[in-house]
């Protein structure tokens, strides 16, 4: 299975970011990437271990990594992006791995609302189970964060599995709003077969391609066939027009 590929992670804005400020010395720069398409990454960023630990209530200089026990099973979580928005917020994504999982159990995502100041990085929240997850206990497999999805920036989620031969994955767009995250869409953005019993060989990936901010957003899918479909916002939920034309698993 071929996810969607991020254009480079950190800086994890498709359009400019503002300056790290002097308090912050782990947020990086952003350079203006262009909006479309947006395209994930799954590279890990080390550098933000004091985001990190303010989300979490680590002391200062403990390992970046943190356990958090959920529903009675035992998390591992891992810092992977942050984006910075107006006011000197920053919104964390962190990764909750499960340990002895099965093919069906997601990880978790975190995220986390930061304020920065003089005296560091202050958690203003934390937000459990939003966005897209992978199988086998993994949380999010690639991510980005847009800016020009809407008048709030957006994280793109994305994870999926293998089953029997069959590769799928989904994505997620969660708006950054200021009261905090929430999942607005979830479309299919990649999928391959022909690996298992009488299966048709076939594959599409699908990046997002273009968008009328807090509208709609159109995605195109490359493969067997060019697919484009489009996501149209009722009532607070991104909704397909029309019928899904990519195959399921």
């Amino acid at each position: 299975m071929r996810k969607l590929l991020l254009a480079t992670l950190f800086a994890p804005v498709l359009l400019a970011a503002p300056a790290a400020s002097a308090f912050d010395p782990d947020t990086p720069v952003g350079e203006p990437k262009p909006a479309f398409p947006v395209t994930l990454d799954s590279e890990e960023n080390t550098t933000i271990s004091l985001a990190f630990r303010a989300a979490f209530g680590l002391p200062k200089g403990a390992e970046a990594t943190a356990t958090r026990e959920i529903d009675g099973r035992n998390y591992q979580f891992r810092p992977a992006a942050i984006h910075l928005l107006s006011n000197n917020v920053g919104v964390l994504l962190s990764l909750g791995g499960l340990d002895e999982a099965g093919q069906s159990e997601g990880g978790i995502n975190a995220i986390h609302y930061l304020q920065g100041g003089p005296s560091g990085w202050q958690r203003k929240g934390e937000w459990l189970n939003l966005g897209s997850v992978g199988s086998v206990g993994n949380a999010a497999t690639s991510w980005a964060f847009s800016d020009a999805l809407g008048k709030n920036a957006y994280l793109v989620t994305a994870g999926g599995g293998v089953w029997q031969g069959c590769a799928i994955s989904s994505a997620a767009l969660t708006e950054l709003t200021p009261e905090g995250p929430v999942d607005r869409a979830s479309f299919v953005d990649s999928m391959s077969s022909g690996a298992g019993l009488n299966q048709k060989e076939q594959g599409f990936d699908g990046l997002i391609t273009a968008a009328v901010p807090d509208k709609s957003f159109t995605v195109t899918y490359t493969g067997t066939r060019t697919i484009k479909q489009q996501y149209v916002l009722k009532s607070g939920k991104y909704e397909l027009v029309g019928k899904d034309q990519i195959p399921g698993c």
